[in-house]
C-alpha cells in the first residue's frame, strides 16, 4: 500500500488539489461514539486507487480546501454502508455531501443481500479477506498502532476494485440507472436533526397513552433532547428509551416513586433524577389544548394478509427486471404506501421512493391491489380517526 499521512492544513490543501480531478474517491471514516451525543471523528481514509490518505482531524484545523470535494457531485464518493460516515462528514461540511456511491446498495441489487459488511462483499466478488480486529478499537489515540493504519487504510484500497466489479455485473444487468437512483434516494431520506417536539410519534406502544400523557412524554423527550446535544451526551444516558412509556403513564412526583421506574438506573436516578421529575410536573401543568392529539391505533392483523398481496404483486415484477424483491419492495415502502391510504384515502401522496423508477415498475401492479381492498383500507381508517377523536 502508498499510504500517506495528511496532518497538517498545508498538506490537506495539497492533497484536496491533487484530489480535485478524480473521477471516482474511495472514502470511509473513522470515529468513536461512546459517551457523546455527537460523533467525534477520528479519522478521514481517502484513496484514489494509487494511493491512500489518512488525515487526522485531531491535527487540522482547517478543512475549508476538503469540503469542496466532498459536497460536490464531481469526484464521485465510494463509501461502503455509508449512513454514518455521511452523519459525521455532514457536520464537518455543514451540509451533506454529494456524488455518494453506496456499494452496500449495489451489493443489493445483485442479490447478495440488504446488508452485506464490507469485508464480506470483498471476499464475495473479489476474493479478498482483510482483518476486522481493529474495527472497534480507539481511534482517537495517538499515535495510531500499524494495526489502526494497516486497517484504515485497506478500507479504501479495495473500494475502487470493488466499484468497479459491482459496476460491470450491474450494467450487466441493466440496473446501473436504478442503483445510482436509489442512491441518491438513501441520501434524500437521511435524517440526522428530527423534530425534538414530534419524536413522542415514535416511541414504542405511544398509541396506548391518553392525551395528557403524551403531552407528558413529548416534554421529556423535549428535555432529553435539548440536554443530549447541549452537554454533548448520549439521550440514554439522561433517560434510556425503556423508561419512556413509564414515565408518560405513571408521572412519578418523588424519587422514591421514579426510582421503580424500568431502567431508571442508580446513576440516571442520581444525576437527573430532579430535573426528570420537574419536567413532569411541568408537563401536567398543561392545558389541554396544547396536549398533542391521540396518537391512530396500529393497523390491524388482518393487514398483513394485505401486505403478502402486495409483496406477491411485486414479485413477479422482481423476477422481470432482475431486482430482488426485498429491494424493489421493501417493509416500510408497504408501510407507507398502505398507511397512506388508510389515513388519507385516494388522496395520500406517494411515498418518496415512489417517486421515480420504482413507482414506473411497481404503482401498475400496487394500486390494484390496494383498489381491491378498498373497503378494509376505509375500516381500518374509521377505526383510527375513532381513536384519535375520542382520544382513547
Amino acid at each position: 500500500m502508498n499510504i500517506v499521512h495528511i496532518t497538517d492544513n498545508a498538506a490537506l490543501a495539497d492533497m484536496a488539489r491533487a484530489l480535485a480531478g478524480r473521477e471516482h474517491l474511495a472514502l470511509d471514516t473513522e470515529f468513536m461514539r461512546v459517551d457523546t451525543f455527537h460523533p467525534r471523528l477520528a479519522l478521514i481514509q481517502l484513496g484514489d486507487g494509487d494511493t491512500e490518505y489518512l488525515v487526522d482531524p485531531l491535527t487540522i484545523t482547517d478543512f475549508s480546501p476538503l469540503v469542496p470535494l466532498l459536497v460536490a457531485e464531481r469526484p464521485r464518493k465510494l463509501l461502503h454502508a455509508c449512513s454514518e460516515d455521511i452523519e459525521v462528514l455532514a457536520r464537518l461540511c455543514g451540509q451533506l455531501p454529494a456524488g455518494i456511491i453506496d456499494t452496500q446498495i449495489a451489493t443489493a441489487f445483485l442479490g447478495q443481500g440488504l446488508q452485506v459488511g464490507y469485508q464480506k462483499a470483498l471476499q464475495e466478488n473479489l476474493g479478498v479477506d482483510i482483518p476486522k480486529d481493529e474495527s472497534r478499537s480507539d481511534w482517537l489515540q495517538r499515535p495510531l498502532s500499524a494495526g489502526q493504519i494497516s486497517y484504515a487504510a485497506l478500507d479504501v484500497k479495495y473500494l475502487p476494485p470493488l466499484h468497479d466489479y459491482l459496476r460491470r455485473a450491474l450494467a450487466e444487468r441493466r440496473l446501473t440507472d436504478w442503483f445510482e437512483a436509489d442512491c441518491r434516494l438513501m441520501l434524500d431520506e437521511l435524517d440526522f436533526a428530527p423534530d425534538p417536539a414530534l419524536m413522542y410519534r415514535d416511541v414504542s406502544n405511544g398509541w396506548r397513552l391518553r392525551r395528557q400523557e403524551l403531552a407528558v412524554l413529548r416534554e421529556l423527550l423535549v428535555w432529553r433532547e435539548a440536554e443530549a446535544r447541549r452537554r454533548d451526551t448520549p439521550r440514554g444516558f439522561l433517560v434510556k428509551n425503556g423508561s419512556l412509556f413509564s414515565l408518560a403513564r405513571r408521572q412519578p412526583s418523588t424519587l422514591q416513586a421514579l426510582a421503580d421506574i424500568e431502567d431508571m438506573t442508580p446513576r440516571i436516578l442520581r444525576k437527573e433524577g430532579e430535573a426528570i421529575l420537574a419536567v413532569i410536573a411541568a408537563a401536567r401543568q398543561l392545558p389541554e389544548e396544547r396536549w398533542p392529539a391521540a396518537l391512530p391505533t396500529p393497523l390491524p392483523r388482518e393487514s398483513r394478509e394485505l401486505f403478502d398481496a402486495l409483496r406477491a404483486a411485486a414479485a413477479g415484477v422482481a423476477e422481470k427486471t432482475g431486482v430482488p424483491a426485498e429491494v424493489l419492495l421493501r417493509k416500510r415502502h408497504i408501510e407507507a404506501l398502505v398507511l397512506g391510504r388508510v389515513d388519507q384515502g385516494d388522496n395520500a401522496p406517494l411515498p418518496r421512493a415512489f417517486a421515480g423508477w420504482r413507482g414506473e415498475l411497481l404503482l401498475p401492479v400496487l394500486l390494484p391491489v390496494l383498489a381491491a381492498a378498498d373497503d378494509e383500507l376505509q375500516a381500518w381508517g374509521r377505526e383510527r380517526r375513532r381513536a384519535v377523536e375520542t382520544g382513547k
